[in-house]
């Protein structure tokens, strides 16, 4: 068994942004050689996501909408843990969208259903941060 580690970095312009990752951990998959395993592909900041769904611009206007309504920015001070920083709801927004995704690896290639993409999302933009892709495998 090998593993490969390699993190992606982003400092996003908005406050709430959806990035498909897709190319960028296919291509560390390939780095890797690994043919057949496991690809981790974890938000390092407890105010970002990763996750698995389409690459369609209407869903990703609903997910913004959606979380608004779940877990909205203003008033901040409707948030305890907003003492020193306004980004509660996007603790929260994480909470629902998940820390991670795990995706299976076959013949050297991500093993994804149809239409499925991975996504880096954030929630309290516009500060560096990172995201692990580790894989795993023979």
């Amino acid at each position: 068994m090998k593993a490969w580690r390699e993190y992606l970095w982003f400092e996003t312009k908005n406050r709430v942004e959806f990035i498909n990752i897709t190319p960028r951990v296919e291509e560390i998959v390939r780095r890797s050689g690994i043919q057949e395993g496991l690809c981790l592909v974890n938000a390092m900041h407890i105010t970002a996501s990763v996750f698995i769904n389409d690459d369609e611009k209407g869903l990703h206007a609903d997910f913004q909408r959606w979380l608004e309504k779940l877990a909205p920015h203003e008033p901040v001070s409707q948030y305890a843990h907003n003492t020193f920083e306004d980004n509660a709801d996007g603790h929260l927004k994480r909470q629902i969208m998940g820390r991670e995704v795990v995706v299976a690896v076959t013949e050297g290639k991500l093993d994804f259903g149809p239409w499925e993409q991975i996504f880096y999302g954030e929630f309290d933009g516009r500060r560096r941060k990172r995201v692990l892709v580790k894989v795993i495998g023979a």
